[in-house]
């Protein structure tokens, strides 16, 4: 097994929103796994899903995450402090932005 990666609902800035999370392997990183993930992952689930958008949110200082948000397409929605004064990053794509760059 070399990670998982799926849709949770998660407390994001204190609301529960949809979120694409994914643990890739330290040994695997950077090899396009978390991305050919998190892509097959969006797309199920705007395709099975009444969801109108999908979220993803990390510690602001984890770089390689939110650039693997970036890669699928999301966009940099707003950055918050969490309950333990970190400040994370939340990135988002909507329903309506997949339709308009998949042409789904």
């Amino acid at each position: 097994m070399i990670g998982d990666c799926g849709i949770s609902m998660q407390n994001i800035d204190g609301q529960m929103l949809p979120e694409i999370g994914f643990h890739i392997r330290k040994d695997l990183h950077r090899k396009g796994y978390g991305k050919q993930a998190a892509a097959a992952v969006r797309d199920w689930a705007f395709e099975h899903t009444q969801f109108p958008a999908l979220y993803s949110y990390c510690t602001a200082d984890n770089v390689a995450s939110y650039k693997t948000a970036e890669a699928i397409r999301m966009s940099f929605l707003k950055e918050f402090k969490d309950k333990d004064n970190i400040t994370d990053r939340v990135s988002i794509i909507t329903r309506q932005d997949w339709r308009k760059l998949y042409g789904k």
